[in-house]
């Protein structure tokens, strides 16, 4: 009698090297993220862009602070896995390329880590280092069930953390009678400047041009902005000192002068306070140089 031979049944499947290997990169990846997103949010206060840098816009910044929370989130989980790994090497190729922008415009840190000076060389690093272990680990196959029910279970965990914001977020601003003023609260800010970011539009190098801002105490007390300054060098604020009473707003006229190569622009300006809370506020101004005209 001759010996059967036994086949692996047409639905088994084996365990592959790489589908060992991506429980390990897909957590380290997503401790990367939400540390990243941590010490983000950490130095949202004090941007160590430089005053040139389109990326600091703090919308940006809280943009990228939530896909990063979230992607993190999705990773640690384990649900979805190949989805969230294809979601992983795309949102890591997008941090890659930003990292070479960074270093062809002279960059000095990529602001990926907050506060903490990370050379965009780095980052760049970082980032190839993880594509490739992302591209080289590859989840282990799962049936077309399982991979359903990882699918739902993601988007009724999304789901429901929307419904959850908007519900806190729509009893915010029904029960508050500043909404902005509570918001600003809750980051710990105790003057606001409106507008955040102030369009000064084009002007030629070497030309000054004056705009104004609206500094409001959303505080119980007294506080006085002593002064200001610019890392650009090209701003001037003659109206400081000025004492704020409590609830107080206040405009204020800024002075600032086109300078740098041409192209457009987004400069930061600090002012500086008395208060306990918030010792610097942080305002912002974008525009463009241009070349004078022959």
């Amino acid at each position: 009698m001759s010996a059967v031979s036994q086949s692996p049944l047409p639905h088994a499947e084996t365990v592959s090297g790489t589908g060992k290997v991506f429980p390990l990169v897909r957590v380290i990846c997503g401790i990367v993220l939400l540390a990243a997103a941590a010490l983000k949010a950490q130095g949202l206060a004090l941007n160590p862009f430089s005053e040139d840098s389109f990326l600091a816009s703090p919308r940006l910044q809280i943009a990228t602070i939530e896909v990063e929370i979230l992607l993190g989130l999705w990773l640690l989980s384990g649900l979805g896995q190949r989805a969230a790994r294809l979601a992983a090497l795309g949102f890591f190729a997008i941090l890659a390329t930003v990292s070479v922008y960074m270093v062809l415009e002279g960059q000095a840190s990529c602001g990926c880590f907050g506060r903490i000076q990370v050379s965009p060389w780095l980052s760049f690093l970082v980032d190839i280092g993880l594509i490739a272990a992302l591209a080289r680990g590859s989840p282990e196959l799962e049936s077309k069930a399982a991979t359903r029910a990882g699918l739902t279970t993601c988007l009724k965990t999304a789901g429901g953390a929307i419904a959850i914001l908007t519900l806190l977020v729509a009893g915010l601003l029904v029960s508050a009678d500043r909404p902005l003023d509570t918001l600003a609260r809750l980051r710990g800010e105790s003057v606001t400047v409106e507008p955040s970011v102030r369009r000064v539009g084009v002007g030629v190098r070497g030309e000054s041009r004056t705009f104004t801002i609206q500094l409001r105490n959303i505080t119980d007390h007294e506080i006085q902005m002593i002064g200001g300054t610019a890392s650009c060098g090209c701003l001037a604020t003659d109206d400081l000192p000025i004492v704020l009473a409590p609830g107080e707003s206040r405009s204020m006229n800024v002075k600032m002068t086109f300078h740098g190569e041409s192209g457009r622009f987004q400069h930061r300006f600090l002012l500086y306070t008395d208060d306990e809370v918030q010792f610097v506020v942080v305002g912002r101004f974008v525009g463009r140089v241009i070349e004078r005209p022959n």
